[in-house]
C-alpha cells in the first residue's frame, strides 16, 4: 500500500492520484481533510496502527510513503482549551508524527520525498553550492550603511529576504515578499542602520531556469521573460515563454550533489543562464514541479506514480 502526504488542493499530487488509480495501485492520501482519527501503538506487541475515517491500516503496510508537503493531521480537541494545553497537546502529536516518519524509515518503507528535512538555510545553501563548484551571484549579507562602500556601486543589484518568504499581515494590509532591483546610490548618503540584509549582483541573463530533481533524475524548462521583470513571479503569463532543456551534465551531477549534502530527495532549483555560465540562485525543498512537467512535456506525475 501506498501513503501519500499532502496539502489538499496541491494540484501535483491530484495528478499523481489520479495515476495510481489508472495503474490500480492502493493508495491513502493524508491531508487536512483527511486526517488520523485514532492511534494504537502496542510496543510490547510490536503493532503500530493508525485509523482515517472508518478505517484501519498497520503501518508496516506502507511500503511506499511519498511526502509532498504539509503534514500528518489528527482530528482536533474540541470545545474551549487553555491556549498552553493546545501548545502541548501539539507538542504530543508533533513526537506521535515523528515517529511515524521514524517506524517508516527504520521498517523498510521506500520513502520519497522531503520527509524528513522539510526547510533548508538560504545562505548555508549557496554556501555549500559555492564549494561544490556551482557559480552564484555575487552576494552580500549588510547591516550597516557604510559597508556599501565595499560594494562595487557600479553593478547592478537585487535585494530579496534571507529566510523563507511569508505573507505580512499589517492593519489588514497584505504585503508579500519579492525579489527587488535596489539602487545602492539612493541609501549611500543615509545614516540610519538596517537589519541584517541580502544584496546580491544582479545578473544580465538569457533566460530563467526551474530545474526539478526527484531521486536521480533533472528535468528542466526554461523561462523566457518580455516584460524585464526581477522576480518571474509578478510576470504575467503573456509575458513568458518556456521551452523544456536539457541541462549540461556536469550541472546536474553537482545538482545532484548539493542534493545530497542538504539530504533532499526531491526540490527545485532556480538558476540563470548569462553569456558566460550558469548562475545558481537557490534550491525549494517542496519542489513545485507542475510547471516544469507541464510546459516541458515530461509527465514527472507518472514518473512518481511509477516508483511508487
Amino acid at each position: 500500500m501506498i501513503l501519500l502526504i499532502s496539502v489538499d488542493n496541491d494540484t501535483m499530487t491530484d495528478e499523481i492520484c489520479s495515476w495510481l488509480s489508472y495503474q490500480n495501485k492502493e493508495f491513502v492520501r493524508l491531508s487536512e481533510n483527511q486526517h488520523i482519527n485514532k492511534v494504537f501503538f502496542d510496543f510490547k506487541s510490536s503493532i503500530f496502527k493508525i485509523s482515517i475515517g472508518e478505517i484501519e491500516y498497520k503501518l508496516e503496510d506502507f511500503k511506499s510513503v511519498f511526502y509532498r508537503n504539509g503534514g500528518v493531521y489528527y482530528d482536533i480537541v474540541t470545545g474551549e482549551i487553555d491556549s498552553n494545553l493546545v501548545d502541548f497537546y501539539n507538542s504530543e502529536l508533533k513526537s506521535i508524527s515523528e515517529f511515524i516518519y521514524y517506524y517508516f524509515k527504520v521498517n523498510g518503507a521506500r520513502v520519497f520525498g522531503n520527509l524528513f528535512t522539510k526547510e533548508v538555510n538560504k545562505l548555508e545553501v549557496l554556501f555549500l553550492a559555492k564549494s561544490l563548484g556551482l557559480k552564484i551571484p555575487d552576494t552580500y549579507i549588510l547591516s550597516e550603511l557604510n559597508d556599501f562602500e565595499q560594494v562595487k556601486m557600479s553593478e547592478s543589484y537585487i535585494t530579496k529576504a534571507v529566510s523563507e518568504m511569508k505573507p505580512i499581515i499589517v492593519e489588514n494590509d497584505l504585503y508579500l515578499n519579492y525579489t527587488h532591483e535596489v539602487d545602492l546610490n539612493n541609501i549611500h548618503d543615509k545614516k540610519e542602520n538596517i537589519i541584517p540584509s541580502l544584496i546580491q549582483r544582479k545578473i544580465d541573463c538569457l533566460y530563467e531556469i526551474r530545474a526539478f530533481f526527484f531521486e536521480k533524475q533533472i528535468w528542466a524548462i526554461a523561462t523566457f521573460d518580455f516584460s524585464d521583470n526581477v522576480d518571474i513571479r509578478n510576470i504575467k503569463e503573456r509575458d513568458k515563454r518556456y521551452l523544456p532543456l536539457e541541462l549540461p551534465s556536469e550541472l546536474k551531477r553537482k545538482i545532484l550533489k548539493l542534493a545530497k549534502k542538504l539530504d533532499l530527495k526531491c526540490g527545485t532549483v532556480d538558476l540563470l543562464q548569462s553569456n558566460d555560465d550558469y548562475y545558481f540562485l537557490e534550491v525549494n525543498p517542496l519542489g513545485q514541479f507542475h510547471q516544469v512537467s507541464h510546459y516541458g512535456g515530461y509527465q514527472i506525475e507518472k514518473y512518481i506514480a511509477d516508483l511508487l
